[in-house]
């Protein structure tokens, strides 16, 4: 293939991760979203004569070859699409092949000329976090597709994921984000200023397992309709949102962290990931996003590193390494 028969475009979404607001964001709590400094490139060559690797007996000359890296430069997914049906060629796993294809699809039903140009396509994907942390390895693909195709990430979002939508519009942008969502409307987000004066004693601490979203929106959905407190507790999780970006003090921003995760263990009625693993730990222990897996906010403590890695979780991450 000659360069100049190329032509490319590259595009990049923050990953992310919900400070407050987990689960009631769903039914139009306001939530506090934090955009990671990692995320996922976005890279897309169009070329005009067909590769010669690509032999496969068809007559269609034009293919999209898709290729996955991680964090480490691995490999792990690799794709051959036929254009412009999107018929699967070639795939080294089922599953993602499937769910790539069915995205792409989506994508062409809102915009009609997405993947219709007689160009074939290369893509390759770079994750910069490792993929099992939970910080948006789909939705940073969702992000970028939606770019790509020019389509509102939202409609997207709707017609494949379950969820409000922050985790894609923190790959939108490079600060921290107001996120709610109205049913029936469109997200409102406000890009605020979020640079607490205690920041250099928060940290993520990973949990060493990865959490299923989906499956935890489905738990919370099939809790919800026995919930008397449901109301009350959104403009409780509301006020503590707003709340939490004038905290002056490292003592204001965990009592309402406090407060935030007492609420949600009484809506989902299972205890906290402090009560659960570090009952004895005196900081602050917030999940973030789904419960159970994935990171949580820590606050400082003297000994907080050899207490965790005592128990064997040793990922801990400061906020700025962490927070764009």
């Amino acid at each position: 293939m000659k360069l100049q028969d190329l032509h490319f475009f590259y595009y990049y979404s923050h990953g992310k991760l919900l400070l407050t607001g987990e689960y009631l964001i769903l039914h139009g709590a306001f939530g506090l979203a934090l955009p990671t400094i990692k995320g996922q490139s976005f890279t897309i060559f169009y070329y005009k004569n067909k590769p010669t690797y690509l032999c496969f007996s068809t007559s269609s000359s034009k293919f999209l070859h898709w290729k996955s890296f991680d964090e480490k430069d691995q490999l792990w997914f690799e794709g051959i699409f036929q254009l412009p049906s999107l018929d699967i060629c070639y795939e080294t796993e089922k599953k993602t092949a499937f769910r790539l294809r069915n995205l792409l699809l989506k994508s062409r039903e809102i915009q009609k000329n997405f993947l219709s140009n007689t160009f074939g396509i290369y893509v390759k994907t770079k994750l910069e976090f490792p993929r099992n942390w939970g910080l948006g390895s789909s939705s940073t693909l969702i992000s970028n597709i939606a770019k790509w195709s020019r389509v509102k990430p939202h409609l997207l979002l709707e017609k494949n994921f379950p969820g409000s939508g922050y985790d894609i519009a923190c790959g939108y942008y490079s600060k921290p984000i107001i996120f709610r969502r109205l049913k029936n409307e469109g997200p409102h987000i406000i890009p605020i200023d979020f640079n607490p004066p205690f920041k250099e004693k928060l940290f993520f601490l990973y949990l060493n397992k990865k959490q299923n979203t989906c499956e935890s929106i489905r738990f919370f959905l099939k809790k919800k309709k026995d919930l008397k407190i449901f109301s009350r507790s959104m403009d409780f999780i509301s006020s503590i949102t707003q709340k939490i970006p004038f905290c002056k003090t490292l003592k204001e921003f965990e009592e309402l962290l406090f407060k935030h995760e007492k609420i949600i263990s009484e809506i989902l009625d299972i205890p906290t990931i402090k009560e659960t693993y570090f009952p004895d730990y005196l900081g602050l222990v917030k999940s973030l996003g789904a419960w159970g897996g994935d990171f949580v906010l820590i606050s400082y403590r003297d000994g907080m590193r050899k207490y965790f890695s005592k128990k064997g979780f040793y990922t801990l991450i400061s906020f700025d390494e962490m927070i764009v």
